[in-house]
């Protein structure tokens, strides 16, 4: 059987034009039926070797290496040249390789050399039993002495028409427009057999017939946990689990407990997963012990009593009526996937004990890849053709990051039309489409790491990374391998916790820790009262718009409001808050089912109410109703219709009428694609309602955190000093001896940081702290006379009076300013004779009008810090409405006072121009919309401060003003 012997795929990054999912359609159009995969890597091979198999076509799995400067291919005759293969590709990663690496690796392999590296010929010919020279052409071919040879030509595309796409891509890979690529690639497409050098064809022949790997999946390789007792691990867990015990509830454990202990464990010693959990629990026991907090638990595992034993979770799934197995199920075996939320500044210290706990190799984070998408394909390509930036910026504000280049182009008449008007431009966007979804580079997921029992490399190939390795396969087949991925996520509210928790320890002289705050009342009533800005999963204006109509007084309705806000399960939130307040029945079908869905008002929301209803009225076990469960929610049609009778039939064996079951069926399945894990609701309830607490009763030092954590975004730190005003704590002007590069608490008011003044970076503001450690600085003239340098010049001098940070040592900042040479000329003196300097005569101006002081903190803040203009414009007027109020004025007229944010101006159907203007005022913010009749009225513009007289409505979940009349105010 015919094989071309050299395919390099996009994995050969930025080097070939063909993607995996091309050459197989490729070759079974063509009746190809065997292909090589031959990129200086390994990451496409697993997706390559099945990818053949399902479709009937042999997977040859080959490397290309470099020796002493000379490229060889190797190919894999087995499973064991398939794993030194794998080794090799990794020490390829490390270091380069040399004869004696390579030969060390050799057994199983077949080796090709091409004829440019034929100087490697005698070093090699020992220690192959397969060793080939390859020729691409009548005269490479008349000059190797040897028999054993073959043709190869190195394949980058299919079509031979598309060499030229081969340019831009070497163009692209090299930053260089493509008239400097002068290389041929014109005979480097995928030839058929009866296109190529006929003579040598039956090595060709030997090769693909020598070459017969079968990969193997499953394998037995998940990680060991050595105890310090050296005991058998389950057996170490179970004690751990007691030990847990006593700890969460003291010496009377309940039997209830006991029972699902006992139950839990036998399933994960029966499953083989007593050393994944004493794994986990000894890294997040490392975390908690580091002062790393840890989240409260996500996704199934929060269901799990030995979680919560270990330390793992910090949620008593008994208490929440959470089932085991939603997350191990005997009687649908998969790997256990315990995912841990850490601070996500401190997530990498906890991956680097993993990896000097159990050794390098045998942890990885895990590769994925960037591809070429629509924007980025027509830039590259833009780049390469050097087409000007103006024409390429034109074409991507047009396009739509989520869809295709071709149904872009389809679905908008507007792109259709500016591409027309230059055949350049028509040209790059057909020509981009061949680029379109090509890896580009190599990154690290987010999250995921993959752990051994064994040294990955032995296993799959590894990316070194100078400190650490990364897997060489992606995660879509890490666990198929036989694998174990977790995920280790780095979540900034933890971080936000933690700050806020260090603040409240040093201000208030405690010692709170996270896992041991109490949810309390006041916590509770956070959501009530929709007081929810900065606090985890309900921040979000739809989610405050939500607690504020809902009201939720449970902890309960808490963990519900996370499962319904969300695509699909919104459209039940008006049922359910119509039947929290009494304005609608509840209907729980049968009394059988009222202690499941009481919770809920009668409504499913949870994936875990599915299986305990499957359990009580058909007496399927709890393992059963999971696998039922996950049928509903993929729409398996064929388990779902065999299941619906047996849910019937075994109901009304147990008592219930045949209308009864089918009711509750439907029901079960009408619910199911949008039910939630109930464990996991819990678990970010859990996170969630702790961060209440601490705003409920610290709340200086919770917003000091939050405004700490987005310093780098001058709408959020907009938006949370408008917060604060409402509770009457003050963020004061940044001060040259009270402020740092962090927002800060003294008095019980915040300090402005002095690196969020614009002009003053990080190196600067650090200069001023650590010189102020020397001192507190006793005017400018001090400050000047110890600071003053080629950085802290008379530009950052004038930024820092303007801001304020002198505002209290003697002169006001018009006055400062109008004397600045003066001021650091004496300061200069002062640094030279000291005291025998003359202190010079200041002229006192007066200070500068609110209007001026207003202008000054938007240019160097980003907002008004210290006086809003639309306090000052709202005074002329007694009849204005507050933006947090226009919900009470639904279907109404009102006046507001509001600062233009942002203006969205749009086209309507008739190609009229309306606008869309996002408004706020001290404490809100509303979108009010100007229809094109009124639009065309006014000329306006972002930081205008407007009267406006408009109808409240409401779009979707938000209250908008519809405008019929404004004016411009002059303050």
């Amino acid at each position: 059987m015919f094989v071309p012997l050299n395919i390099k795929t996009d994995s050969y990054l930025q080097s070939s034009m063909i993607s995996i999912h091309s050459l197989i359609n490729y070759a079974v159009k063509n009746n190809i039926h065997a292909l090589t995969i031959t990129d200086n890597n390994m990451y496409g091979v697993i997706d390559f070797y099945k990818a053949c198999k399902s479709n009937n076509i042999k997977p040859i799995v080959g490397l290309e290496v470099k020796i002493d400067e000379s490229i060889i291919v190797l190919y894999a005759k087995g499973y064991e040249g398939y794993l030194n293969l794998v080794k090799l590709s990794t020490l390829q990663s490390e270091e380069k390789l040399d004869i004696l690496k390579l030969v060390s690796l050799s057994s199983n392999l077949l080796c090709i050399i091409p004829y440019e590296s034929i100087s490697l010929y005698d070093k090699l010919k020992d220690y192959f039993n397969d060793l080939f020279v390859s020729y691409k052409n009548n005269s490479e071919k008349d000059n190797i002495k040897y028999s054993n040879k073959v043709y190869m030509n190195s394949i980058y595309y299919l079509n031979p028409n598309n060499h030229k796409y081969m340019k831009y891509l070497e163009a692209i890979r090299e930053g260089l427009t493509v008239k400097f690529i002068d290389t041929d690639y014109k005979d480097n497409y995928l030839k058929l057999e009866n296109e190529i050098i006929n003579d040598d064809i039956n090595n060709n022949y030997y090769i693909c017939d020598t070459c017969n790997l079968e990969i193997k999946f499953n394998n037995d390789i998940l990680p060991k946990y050595n105890n310090s007792l050296g005991i058998n691990s389950y057996v170490y867990l179970k004690r751990l689990c007691i030990s847990g015990a006593k700890k969460r509830f003291g010496d009377c454990i309940g039997k209830n407990y006991q029972e699902r202990l006992k139950y839990e464990l036998s399933i994960i010693n029966k499953m083989g997963f007593s050393d994944y959990f004493l794994i986990v629990s000894d890294y997040v026991n490392f975390a908690k012990e580091n002062n790393i907090i840890v989240g409260s638990g996500r996704g199934s595992a929060v269901g799990s009593l030995v979680a919560y034993l270990l330390n793992i979770t910090d949620v008593d799934p008994l208490k929440y009526d959470l089932l085991f197995e939603r997350f191990l199920n005997p009687e649908r075996v998969s790997m256990p996937d315990i995912d841990i939320d850490f601070e996500h500044d401190k997530r990498d210290i906890v991956i680097n004990y993993c990896m000097n706990k159990y050794g390098k190799k045998k942890v990885a984070p895990i590769i994925s890849f960037d591809t070429l998408g629509a924007k980025a394909a027509i830039r590259d390509l833009g780049r390469c053709l050097d087409i000007s930036n103006s024409y390429i910026d034109s074409i991507c504000k047009l396009l739509d990051s989520r869809l295709s280049l071709s149904d872009n182009y389809k679905n908008n008449k507007r792109l259709q039309e500016f591409l027309s008007r230059k055949k350049e431009l028509y040209d790059l966007y057909i020509d981009a489409h061949f680029f379109e979804g090509l890896k580009r580079h190599t990154s690290i997921h987010a999250a995921g790491i993959v752990m051994s029992s064994i040294d990955l490399d032995n296993i799959i190939p590894l990316d070194y990374h100078e400190t650490f390795y990364t897997s060489g396969y992606d995660m879509i087949y890490l666990e198929e391998i036989g694998l174990l991925k977790m995920d280790f996520l780095g979540i900034k509210y933890l971080t936000i916790v933690h700050s806020i928790i260090d603040l409240v320890n040093k201000t208030h002289n405690t010692n709170i820790k996270f896992d041991d705050i109490v949810i309390d009342d006041d916590a509770i009533n956070i959501f009530t009262k929709a007081d929810t800005v900065g606090i985890f999963q309900f921040e979000s204006t739809g989610m405050i718009n939500f607690l504020s109509k809902f009201k939720p007084t449970t902890f309960d309705d808490i963990v519900a409001c996370i499962a319904l806000y969300r695509p699909g399960p919104m459209k039940n939130i008006d049922t359910f808050i119509r039947r929290k307040h009494g304005l609608e029945k509840i209907d729980y079908i049968d009394d059988s089912l009222k202690e499941i869905l009481k919770p809920t008002y009668g409504i499913i929301v949870y994936q875990e109410q599915i299986m305990q209803i499957a359990h009580v009225m058909a007496s399927f076990s709890l393992a059963e109703a999971d696998i039922l469960r996950k049928a509903m929610s993929k729409k398996k049609k064929d388990i779902l219709e065999k299941e619906r009778d047996n849910f019937i039939n075994r109901s009304i064996k147990n008592g219930y009428s045949s209308d009864v079951a089918t009711k509750v069926y439907d029901l079960m399945l009408k619910f199911a694609e949008y039910g939630f894990n109930k464990s996991h609701s819990v678990g970010y309830s859990v996170v969630s309602a702790k961060m209440a607490y601490l705003k409920a009763h610290y709340r200086c030092e919770f917003y000091t955190s939050l405004l700490d954590s987005e310093k780098g975004s001058k709408d959020k730190v907009k938006y949370y000093i408008y917060e604060l005003r409402k509770y009457g704590i003050d963020v004061e002007s940044p001060s040259i001896n009270l402020s740092t590069n962090s927002f800060t608490i003294n008095n019980n008011k915040i300090i402005y940081p002095l690196t969020s003044i614009k002009g003053i970076n990080l190196s600067i503001a650090t200069a001023i702290i650590d010189e102020r450690n020397n001192g507190l600085y006793k005017d400018i003239f001090d400050f000047i006379s110890r600071c003053l340098s080629k950085t802290i010049n008379k530009k950052v001098i004038s930024a820092l009076i303007l801001a304020g940070c002198f505002e209290n040592q003697g002169y006001n900042r018009k006055t400062l300013i109008d004397n600045l040479d003066i001021i650091i000329n004496y300061g200069e003196l002062l640094k030279d004779v000291g005291e025998y300097a003359l202190m010079p005569e200041i002229e006192i101006k007066n200070d500068y009008n609110k209007h001026e002081i207003m202008n000054i903190e938007l240019d160097l803040f980003g907002h008004y810090l210290k006086n809003n203009p639309v306090s000052i414009a709202r005074s002329r007027y007694n009849n204005t409405v507050m933006l947090s109020d226009i919900e009470k004025y639904f279907d109404k007229v009102v006046n507001v006072v509001i600062l233009i944010d942002s203006i969205k101006e749009i086209s309507t159907k008739n190609n009229q121009k309306m606008a869309f203007i996002n408004g706020s005022d001290e404490l809100s913010s509303t979108s009010i919309v100007l229809f094109p009749k009124t639009y065309e009225k006014y000329n306006i513009s972002k930081n205008d401060i407007i009267y406006v007289t408009g109808k409240v409505e409401k779009r979707f979940d938000k209250y908008q003003i519809i405008v019929s009349n404004l004016k411009k105010i002059i303050y």
